[in-house]
């Protein structure tokens, strides 16, 4: 075993840092980079240390002092410019009388940027490339800004405005009022006012056909939240009990609204039956069944070309191979000298049929900006196509407590497995027989926290023993727990046998590779628990027949990135510190659709899981430390959900002429929204 597992080490680090020399040299003509890149290992890999320059913290030694939120400068709100400048591309549409003056089309109270680095110039078109087959994924998302309500600050730890000019929460958490910007428009120039919302809420969230289950946190308490128009600009919300972290949760990230918080009435009524009666026979037309799904597509910004949108940038072509986006003339934000952002007037998005395309085409300098579907494991093949591009290598943290994270099935169809998976010795010898500095050294090159599946040492919640709950790497240990609880060994000593039926463990399980290196983690993680005598083969499959699988029970494993473990999304729902219903785990979606029913549907959870759904609760009510404490404390001694690596680099590729890219940034993770906490509408295009 040791043997194999040495050859596996050398096939991780060499695929990644020497096999895709020979995509580089095929795509830019360059044979010779095959000769840099292809090195003796161990300088390969001092050479990518001093590469990765901006590595997350390691693991606090001790519990970390609270500071004061960081104040944004401008938080989103500065002194207000006294005359405002547009786009070249966009005065001589001025000029040809094809749009209004830029005066008119910004709101009387735009919102001024926080700039990263120095005022930008305008022009110029963007590359991007994603494996999205529709208008707007992956990077072309994370370089058209976001339209929430609220932004996310870069810490991740408080709200500051953005589409809303000003929001009250009353001190009992139960209402919130909302200021929107007067004279703010959509993209097609049509007013966006609170009939947008009123609209959304409801004719989209409060009918069944659209919404047949509205998000949780739009009814704590059991009562649906309350929406009061007060003016055209104003409108209040109003919940059954108090609803602390609404405001960063819902309103400056997404969560319940789907599509958007805002939507544009004035272009969905025309598919809504309730506005118009003939909105059935254009459905069947369309080739729908019913008015509804025509709506809801009509709805997608990522297949709806002509959908009115609040973004920097909106979809202008889409073809099979590409999707083009200009500069949306009404968006809503100026710099501090009041020029109309966004700076670069244009983008294209590749859509990359596989990973290898995607690679490929970064790797030879075709994109301006590339990240989000970039792999760590790759990072010195990106940097030497990098320096042949007229480009740069910088690293984000991602912000994950757990860059892959595992759990096992405890209400798996096999009655003998529920038994061992909710063990907890079993949970705990995995967690044990994994060699997390080895996956640090050759995934990592030694610059991610090995640490067990916790929030990041930036949240208020950390404890370094959350981190270090069986989190060492012990297989005398493990194979103790493991013997304690009579899983015997096969005549071979190959295989642990199932307690009853004796036959040899071997759990096979789906896994989607996306976002963070889970293949090659999870390769060196399965020859761990193969040496304790747990066979656990994979296979890479897709995310909607993961999805399919793991909701009808069918999965004894499953992997993910552990992320919501920042403090804007720590236990704002369940997931990895209890159990969720859905594909992000299969820890135990029955028990998870029975609190998402409220005991409708699924399976009743014993009293220990009840526990953790309880705290979630009353997490979501008051924000106080001991609910999260609680939490904790379970996932550390039961070890509910195993941490195999955390708090890593995410590698990023940026073309020299782009400026104000924040060289540390904020946390490249869905808990932030990935590019959304850094305001790429003030990224610029330095052509001189």
């Amino acid at each position: 075993m040791p043997g194999s597992m040495h050859t596996r080490r050398d096939f991780l680090r060499l695929t990644g840092l020497s096999a895709a020399g020979v995509i580089v040299a095929a795509c830019a003509g360059q044979p010779e980079v095959v000769e840099q890149v292809v090195k003796e290992t161990v300088i390969v890999e001092k050479e990518v240390e001093k590469v990765i320059t901006t590595a997350p913290e390691k693991e606090a030694e001790a519990e970390p002092e609270p500071t004061e939120a960081p104040e944004e400068l401008p938080a989103g709100e500065g002194d207000m410019p006294s005359k405002f400048q547009e786009s070249p591309m966009l005065a001589e549409r001025v000029a040809r009388g094809e749009l209004p003056p830029v005066e008119e089309r910004l709101p009387e109270e735009p919102r001024v940027s926080r700039i990263t680095d120095q005022i930008g110039k305008f022009g110029g078109s963007v590359a991007v490339g994603s494996l999205a087959i529709n208008l707007m994924g992956g990077d072309a998302g994370n370089f058209r800004d976001r339209d929430h309500w609220l932004r996310i600050s870069s810490d991740g730890t408080h709200a500051v405005p953005n589409v809303l000019k000003d929001w009250e929460v009353s001190d009992d958490f139960t209402q919130v009022t909302c200021y929107m910007r007067k004279g703010m428009k959509w993209s097609d120039g049509e007013p966006l006012t609170a009939e947008d919302f009123r609209y959304n809420y409801e004719d989209m969230i409060n009918n069944v056909e659209i919404t047949p289950v509205p998000d949780r946190s739009f009814w704590r308490g059991g009562e649906m939240m309350k929406l009061d128009i007060i003016d055209d600009y104003t409108f209040r919300l109003t919940f059954d009990v108090p609803n602390p972290s609404f405001t960063l949760v819902n309103m400056a990230h997404r969560y319940g609204f789907g599509q958007g918080h805002f939507v544009p009435a004035h272009f969905l009524k025309q598919y809504h039956i309730k506005y118009n009666d003939k909105a059935g026979e254009l459905a069947k037309e369309a080739g729908f069944d019913f008015w509804y799904q025509l709506h809801g597509r009509a709805n997608d910004r990522a297949y709806t070309i002509d959908l009115p949108v609040l973004e920097s940038h909106m979809p202008v072509k889409d073809t099979p191979a590409m999707s083009f986006f200009e500069r949306n003339p009404y968006y809503h934000a100026v710099d501090p000298e009041g020029n109309q952002l966004p700076y670069v007037d244009a983008m294209t998005h590749d859509k990359c049929a596989d990973l290898s395309i995607l690679d490929a085409k970064t790797v030879s300098g075709q994109f301006d900006f590339a990240c989000y579907e970039l792999r760590i494991l790759f990072y010195a093949t990106y940097a030497e196509g990098a320096a042949i591009s007229n480009a740069r290598m910088q690293t984000w943290p991602t912000g994950k407590g757990g860059e892959c994270v595992y759990n096992v099935n405890f209400v798996y169809g096999d009655e003998e497995w529920r038994e061992v998976f909710r063990d907890d010795r079993f949970r705990q010898a995995l967690s044990l027989a994994i060699n997390r500095k080895e996956i640090n050294d050759v995934i990592y090159f030694s610059n991610a926290a090995e640490t067990q599946y916790t929030v990041i040492p930036a949240s208020r919640h950390y404890r370094p023993e959350y981190a270090s709950a069986y989190a060492q790497y012990d297989p005398e240990r493990a194979n103790a727990l493991l013997d304690e609880m009579g899983l015997e060994w096969d005549a071979g000593h190959t295989h642990r046998l199932w307690p009853k039926s004796k036959q040899p463990i071997k759990i096979d399980w789906d896994l989607v590779e996306i976002e963070t290196p889970k293949g090659p983690i999870t390769e060196l993680v399965a020859e761990h628990w193969m040496a304790v005598g747990i066979e656990a083969p994979w296979k890479s499959i897709t995310r909607n027949l993961l999805t399919q699988r793991i909701l009808a029970n069918e999965q004894a494993m499953s992997a993910w990135h552990g992320d919501e473990t920042i403090d804007t999304l720590f236990l704002r729902r369940p997931k990895f510190f209890a159990p969720l219903d859905g594909d992000e785990s299969c820890w135990s979606v029955l028990w998870g659709r029975w609190y998402k029913t409220k005991g409708e549907q699924g399976e009743e959870p014993p009293e220990v899981i009840k526990d953790l759904y309880k705290w979630h609760d009353e997490y979501m009510l008051t924000d106080d430390m001991e609910p999260a404490r609680k939490c904790l404390e379970s996932q550390a001694e039961h070890v509910w959900t195993i941490g195999a690596i955390g708090n890593a680099p995410h590698p990023m590729f940026l073309r020299n002429t782009l400026k104000n890219v924040s060289s540390t940034g904020g946390y490249w993770t869905w808990d932030t929204y990935w590019s959304f906490t850094e305001y790429p509408e003030q990224w610029y295009l330095d052509q001189e």
